[in-house]
């Protein structure tokens, strides 16, 4: 009897351990399921280079509604970024500083969505420790920067104005191109070049203000300077991107860094 008693208790004990084992064997398989819920939606925006400062600020506030987005700038002149979304980039939304680029992708069917959502004034800048008060101070040997023309909007702009006011063949001589506005800062700053148009922005960052380079003067065009996005995936989160840039904190954020509405 004594026996049978303990073959029982034994066969009962083995039998508990069991379930346990199954317990923590089948909580641990759950795990991965409740991690991979939190994994990280990526966002690809292609943005001006003029947007670099803002861009980073607009997407720390879109973070504070969408915590579990990942978002990825690609920045560049607009030209430029457009041609490598017609090209098949992966992008979910394009800031562009102009209008022209995004409607020559609506027309093609690779953006939706779009938003004229900031404008922007050209800038004629120089060495702050210089005494050049206009382009006519430049000397045969300085240099002025501009933004390639074709595709970045800062140095159509440029070009442009030249051209109306009759002086582009007496800079020529002297221009020298950059791939965007950042570069042209960067040239003027360091002084590889004398002067250069920028966008005014670019001076007022409020976190990371130039003390190199001054503003000259603020020029005159026939036509303003407006920003356009779209979207350019099927993504929601770009869409809600958009929807936030219409939003009264992106608005001020944007103004904030000198950006008018």
């Amino acid at each position: 009897m004594k026996l049978k008693h303990i073959l029982v208790i034994i066969l009962t004990l083995c039998l508990v351990l069991a379930g346990c084992s199954n317990t923590n064997n089948s909580s641990q398989k759950k795990e991965p399921t409740n991690s991979s819920s939190e994994k990280k939606q990526e966002l690809q925006i292609s943005a001006a280079a003029s947007l670099t400062e803002v861009s980073q600020a607009l997407g720390d506030e879109f973070k504070k509604e969408h915590k579990n987005v990942d978002i990825k700038f690609n920045y560049g002149g607009s030209g430029a970024l457009r041609q490598q979304i017609e090209t098949g980039a992966p992008t979910d939304v394009f800031m562009s500083a102009n209008t022209k680029d995004v409607d020559i992708l609506k027309d093609k069917n690779k953006a939706q969505d779009t938003y004229n959502y900031a404008k922007n004034t050209l800038v004629l800048i120089g060495d702050k420790d210089k005494n050049y008060k206009s382009l006519k101070d430049l000397k045969s040997s300085d240099k002025l920067a501009l933004g390639q023309i074709k595709t970045v909007p800062a140095g159509k702009n440029a070009k442009q104005y030249l051209d109306d006011n009759n002086l582009y063949d007496s800079v020529k001589n002297n221009v020298v191109y950059a791939k965007d506005v950042k570069q042209v800062l960067n040239y003027v700053e360091t002084g590889n070049a004398q002067e250069g148009f920028v966008y005014k922005t670019d001076l007022y960052n409020p976190k990371k203000k130039t003390d190199k380079v001054k503003e000259i003067e603020e020029i005159k065009l026939s036509k303003s300077i407006t920003y356009k996005a779209g979207v350019t995936s099927d993504k929601k989160l770009a869409r809600d991107w958009l929807k936030f840039l219409k939003s009264p904190k992106a608005k001020k954020i944007l103004e904030e860094y000198h950006f008018a509405m």
